[in-house]
C-alpha cells in the first residue's frame, strides 16, 4: 500500500481525516475513498487522467460508491479526471437542513466540508449521485435537504445526475440462491412493489431542476411484477443494500447511456 493510502486509512481508523489523497483511491473501502458512518472527516480520492480538462466527481453514500467500477471505465474511456467524495449512510444534504434522524450527527460536518470543496477552484463538471433509500427512508426532509445541495451542486457550473436508488432483495437472497441454484432467478425474486420499498425521494426531489438529470435503471432489475436477485446469471447484490461489482459492470452500457452528451468526447 502507498504511504499517503496507508496514512489515510490509520487516520481514519483514528476517527478524523481532512484531506486529499492522490493517486488509486485507496481508503476505508479498497480501491474506493469513504468515511465511515459515525466516524468524522472528510477525504477525496482522485484517479484518471489528472491533466484532462474534465473533471467527474462521484459524490455521496455507499450507494454511489457502487458506482465506481463502470465510472472509472467511462473516465478512462472519455478522458475524465475522477474524484470521489464519499461517507456512508450520509447523502449530499443542505447542512442547514439536515433532518434529526440521520443515521451519524458527523454527516452535518461531512457535507459542511463539501460545500467547501464544492467552492474550491477548479470545480466539477459533472457531479455523479445516488443514495440509500434505506436511509432515506423516502422522508421528506431529506428530500428537501437533498434538492437544496443540488442547487448549491448546479450554482458552482457543474451538471448534476441523480440516480435512482436500486430495488432491494429479500434478505434470505443469499441462502436462497445457495438452495436453488438453478432455480434462483425465479425462486429467489422479490415482488418489485417490495423491492421498490422504502422509496428513493432524491429523484424526484430535483427533477426538472436546470442542470440536473435523473437516471432510472429499475427495468434493469426488475420486470412488470418482480426483482431477480440473479440475472444473465450474475448475482446483482452483495447484500440487501447493494449492488454487486459484476452488476454495476453489467449495467455499464445503461450508465454510459445516462451521461449527459457534452462529457462524452
Amino acid at each position: 500500500m502507498k504511504f499517503a493510502a496507508k496514512a489515510a486509512v490509520m487516520a481514519i481508523a483514528a476517527g478524523l481525516f481532512i484531506g486529499t489523497n492522490s493517486g488509486a483511491a485507496n481508503a476505508y473501502t479498497q480501491g474506493l475513498c469513504a468515511i465511515s458512518t459515525q466516524q468524522l472527516g472528510f477525504l477525496s480520492c482522485h484517479s484518471g487522467d489528472p491533466a484532462s480538462k474534465t473533471s467527474v466527481a462521484l459524490i455521496g453514500d455507499s450507494h454511489t460508491r457502487s458506482w465506481f467500477g463502470p465510472v472509472s471505465e467511462l473516465a478512462k474511456k472519455y478522458d475524465w479526471k475522477l474524484t470521489v467524495v464519499s461517507k456512508s449512510a450520509c447523502p449530499p444534504l443542505d447542512p442547514a437542513m439536515i433532518p434529526g434522524h440521520i443515521p451519524s450527527s458527523t454527516c452535518k460536518p461531512w457535507n459542511q466540508s463539501l460545500l467547501k470543496l464544492l467552492s474550491s477552484a477548479p470545480g466539477f463538471d459533472l457531479v455523479i449521485n445516488s443514495s440509500s433509500s434505506l436511509v432515506s427512508q423516502g422522508q421528506s426532509g431529506f428530500a428537501k435537504a437533498f434538492k437544496s445541495m443540488a442547487s448549491k451542486i448546479t450554482a458552482t457550473g457543474a451538471q448534476l445526475l441523480v440516480i435512482r436508488d436500486n430495488p432491494k432483495p429479500s434478505s434470505d437472497f443469499l441462502n436462497c440462491i445457495k438452495a436453488n441454484p438453478k432455480s434462483a432467478a425465479t425462486t429467489c425474486a422479490r415482488d418489485r412493489a417490495s423491492a421498490l420499498t422504502p422509496n428513493d425521494p432524491m429523484p424526484a426531489a430535483v427533477q426538472g431542476m436546470a442542470g440536473v438529470k435523473t437516471a432510472n435503471f429499475t427495468d434493469a432489475y426488475c420486470g412488470a411484477k418482480t426483482c431477480s436477485p440473479v440475472i444473465d446469471g450474475i448475482t446483482v447484490y452483495r447484500d440487501h443494500s447493494h449492488i454487486s461489482a459484476d452488476w454495476a459492470m453489467h449495467l455499464l452500457p445503461v450508465l454510459d447511456a445516462a451521461i449527459p452528451v457534452g462529457f462524452k468526447h
